[in-house]
């Protein structure tokens, strides 16, 4: 997990597009307190340590927690690359959230439509950046659980989702067959943390000057 979302930060940075993954968890919706509405929102954070880069090549060589290093390409968009030093941390924090929303029988479906937002750190901040992408539909839902309070989704391409109820969402209120709006955002906001600057070396006193001989 720390590989892939360290690898996908540094690609994110070299504006090749974020494609972090998460281990696959089925989410738990939780009430929002507006009628007919739920969601889901789960954040990870994690770390690597630069040991090594490259300037003139434009890599860098990540140290994850697992002990595993690895070596990737900075692309040339990356305008502060050359800030980047040895004992660098890369801090990366990865939120995956999912919106559920009824949809009255009579209403259109609607269409999948795409979201995304990027942005870098200014010059006064250390280098990183964020990009957010996402997905908004409608989904029928094709099969209930209560014992187990699990529900799937299908998707307007037809493929299929799981999710779970949580204890203060009404399930028994769902029907198969009920359209639902599903927005389902990623988010990658990466941050790069400076090492600490090494403090100088003290400088030797000056040895005592040898007596004039008489």
């Amino acid at each position: 997990m720390m590989k892939q979302l360290a690898a996908a930060a540094v690609l994110m940075l070299a504006a090749q597009g974020a494609s972090a993954q998460a281990p696959t968890a089925v989410p738990e919706m939780k009430a929002t307190g507006i009628p007919g509405k739920a969601e889901a929102i789960r954040v990870v954070k994690l770390s690597a340590t630069v040991t090594a880069v490259d300037k003139a090549a434009r890599t860098v060589t990540l140290k994850h927690a697992d002990g595993q290093t690895e070596t990737l390409k900075v692309g040339p968009q990356v305008k502060r690359f050359d800030e980047v030093a040895v004992g660098d941390t890369l801090v990366v924090e990865y939120e995956e959230g999912l919106a559920l929303e009824f949809q009255l029988p009579e209403e259109k479906a609607v269409a999948p439509e795409a979201v995304a937002a990027a942005a870098r750190a200014s010059k006064q901040e250390a280098p990183g950046g964020a990009v957010a992408a996402g997905v908004r539909a409608t989904v029928v839902v094709t099969a209930i659980d209560l014992p187990h309070r699990m529900v799937v989704l299908q998707g307007p391409q037809g493929q299929y989702h799981q999710v779970k109820a949580g204890p203060k969402i009404k399930l028994e209120a769902l029907r198969v067959g009920d359209k639902l709006i599903a927005t389902y955002v990623q988010a990658v906001a990466i941050t790069l943390e400076k090492a600490p600057a090494k403090a100088p070396a003290a400088a030797k006193p000056a040895a005592p000057a040898a007596p004039a001989k008489k």
